[in-house]
């Protein structure tokens, strides 16, 4: 197989990926009505995932018991699907907040496989799609989850030692890869990759991102010799 032929079918996944990310979030909003978006519904997301979609007036008494009872802040609620539209104004001026919670929704659609933990890199290419192709570049994505920080709608940005900058979108209860990690390090004491990724049936990037949101939070510690390769231990635990 040739190098352009491996490109064109990683592109291709690429963007099948993006689409039912949009699919998914368009099939969320049709059904938010009474009838098929029920409490139970809304209820699910308040516990899993820390956030409330209230997309029609309908829901908005719901999400308000909800938001009391799981103390979710008004950063959290999503009042609206923003599409790439909405984000790229006259003259191609771009609307930061949008494309900030045009990020946001569209790794929410994607929590499942991310865990939510993903390098800005990656961010960029969910919401470059559309339109917002070739008129963005990661630079104002930056820009527009720095405000997503300020305003408390997503957890953390760092910077990693090599440069690659890491966005954590929810907190640790609600992502559930560094508890899983954890779990699993409670039962061996120390970790390779290939133990996360095995035990945990994940993908080499998925398990490297939960185990460096871990040593940065000072849980986990790295280290690495010819005999042993690449390990990470707990100290706490």
């Amino acid at each position: 197989m040739g190098i352009r032929k491996i490109e064109d079918e990683i592109d291709l996944k690429e963007a099948m990926k993006k689409k039912a990310a949009e699919l998914k979030m368009k099939d969320m909003q049709a059904k938010a009505s009474v009838e098929k978006f029920t409490k139970d519904r809304l209820r699910e997301l308040a516990k899993q995932h820390g956030i409330l979609l209230a997309l029609t007036p309908e829901l908005r008494q719901e999400v308000k018991e909800l938001q009391k009872k799981y103390n979710i802040p008004s950063s959290k609620i999503i009042t609206e699907q923003i599409t790439e539209h909405d984000v790229l104004r006259k003259f191609s001026k771009i609307d930061y907040q949008k494309l900030g919670m045009l990020a946001y929704q569209r790794v929410l659609m994607s929590k499942e496989e991310t865990g939510g933990i993903i390098p800005l890199s990656e961010v960029f290419e969910l919401v470059s799609t559309g339109i917002l192709k070739g008129n963005l570049d990661v630079k104002d994505v930056e820009k527009s989850l720095k405000l997503l920080k300020k305003t408390r709608v997503i957890e953390d940005i760092t910077e990693l030692d090599s440069g690659a900058i890491i966005v954590r979108f929810f907190p640790i209860q609600y992502t559930g890869d560094e508890s899983k990690v954890v779990n699993l390090a409670k039962e061996k004491g120390v970790l390779t990759l290939e133990d996360v990724c095995s035990n945990l049936n994940w993908s080499q990037d998925r398990a490297i991102r939960a185990l460096k949101a871990l040593e940065i939070s000072g849980i986990a510690k790295f280290r690495e010799n010819l005999l042993t390769g690449k390990q990470w231990y707990f100290p706490s635990l």
